[in-house]
């Protein structure tokens, strides 16, 4: 996959955590606050980039849809 942007890391760790723990997508005012930013046009070109890089998928035109694509597991690799 393509590598992302410190920006983009963030919030793809933040939906990570987020989705793990509530089991459902947050609204884009919760990753406004979460991303301490003012607007919605930040975190909606960063959910734009994280869908192209394959990172994250979505339902289009319905809310709270976001699904974390082929996760990083957790932890160290036990062999």
């Amino acid at each position: 996959m393509e590598p992302l942007t410190d920006a983009q890391q963030q919030l793809y760790d933040w939906l990570v955590e987020y989705i793990g723990e509530k089991q459902h997508s947050p609204s884009i005012r919760q990753m406004m606050t979460a991303m301490n930013l003012k607007s919605p046009a930040p975190v909606q070109s960063r959910l734009e980039h994280l869908r192209n890089k394959g990172y994250i998928s979505w339902t289009e035109g319905q809310a709270r849809t976001i699904r974390i694509l082929n996760p990083m597991p957790k932890g160290v690799p036990i062999r």
